[in-house]
């Protein structure tokens, strides 16, 4: 069989999909990570192991399944984070042959899954972008003091102003801020109106992905108003969630948070910043764009999956669900009947 699916069920195993070692390897597409977000969703995390092109390659999935085992379920790839369905490709692997392939062999795993959610920086050739996200990345080539000059005054006064106020922040990744962390992003998500993650969700991220995780938090005086959660990888540091307290909006401590942890990135080395995403046009957007070199579009596709060929007609399978949802003496009496009729 060119395609089989291996289900996710302990967090400690090792991934197969990126190939790096543990420090390098990006925490998205690992099986904690993945466990954790498919219970936060009620989703089933999986791994798709394809082999195309004398090739087996994992391809990380969740697949939602409906209420009651009714109707048909969804398999998603990138749920949560496109980064959750990043696929290792080996070098000169077309992505959209691979996710042809894909979309070929599926329909021998019987998932009953008539639909496939694709989230991906990819591109794929006629295939129809339902997004309108794009990822801010500020490119660390650039000097914090380039980048200051560039700045306007007005941008460059309330950076400076934040701190004159008495605004200061610790980066790190113990619980304290982690907890100080979640207060703040609860309040984030009650002024924007977004169901917030539980505590049960980051404090097991937190236990599986300490070393890569890194916390900045912001106080006045002794109080915590801004904060910020991202994950360190090889190549970037991500913005995954953020924390305001709606009280210091006014006093633009996410600018100065967010320019503290350019600075944070450039003394520690990291190529690059992912602000992380933002509907295009909207108020984040244009905030975060003032920052930003440059973006990178999230495409998300909604790809029908072929139905499973069957050499059965439509009549015998609906005389073979009869036959299993009947009392057998309904069907002891009806079965010369029947017989007769439907074969």
């Amino acid at each position: 069989m060119a395609i089989r699916i291996k289900e996710l069920n302990n967090s400690a195993e090792p991934s197969s999909d990126l190939g790096l070692n543990e420090l390098n390897e990006k925490v998205f597409t690992r099986p904690a990570f993945r466990l954790a977000l498919a219970r936060e969703y009620k989703l089933q995390a999986i791994d798709l192991e394809l082999t195309f092109q004398d090739q087996m390659i994992s391809i990380p999935a969740f697949l939602k399944n409906t209420a009651l085992g009714l109707g048909a379920n969804t398999l998603i790839i990138g749920a949560g984070f496109d980064k959750t369905g990043e696929i290792n490709t080996p070098t000169g692997l077309e992505y959209s042959a691979l996710v042809s392939e894909l979309l070929a062999q599926l329909p021998a795993l019987n998932l009953k899954a008539q639909r496939l959610d694709w989230r991906t920086t990819q591109s794929l050739p006629c295939a129809i972008d339902h997004s309108d996200k794009v990822e801010l990345i500020v490119d660390l080539s650039k000097t914090c003091d380039q980048r200051l000059k560039d700045f306007s005054k007005s941008t460059r006064r309330n950076i400076r102003l934040a701190f004159k106020q008495g605004f200061h922040f610790r980066i790190g990744n113990d619980l304290e801020l982690l907890q100080e962390f979640y207060a703040l992003y609860l309040k984030q998500m009650h002024e924007v109106g977004s169901l917030p993650h539980s505590w049960r969700f980051f404090a097991e991220l937190h236990h599986h992905y300490q070393a890569s995780m890194s916390l900045f938090v912001g106080y006045f005086a002794e109080t915590p108003v801004v904060a910020a959660l991202a994950f360190s990888s090889k190549d970037e540091l991500y913005g995954a969630w953020m924390g305001l307290d709606p009280a210091y909006k006014k006093e633009n401590v996410f600018l100065t948070m967010l320019w503290s942890i350019i600075e944070y990135c450039e003394q520690t080395g990291k190529p690059y910043y992912n602000l992380g995403r933002s509907s295009v046009a909207s108020h984040a957007y244009d905030f975060k764009l003032r920052l930003a070199d440059y973006t990178r579009p999230i495409h998300y596709y909604e790809l029908p999956i072929p139905k499973a060929k069957s050499s059965r007609s439509p009549v015998y399978s609906s005389a073979s669900w009869l036959i299993r949802n009947s009392p057998p003496f309904v069907m002891n009496t009806l079965s010369r009947h029947l017989l007769h009729k439907f074969y």
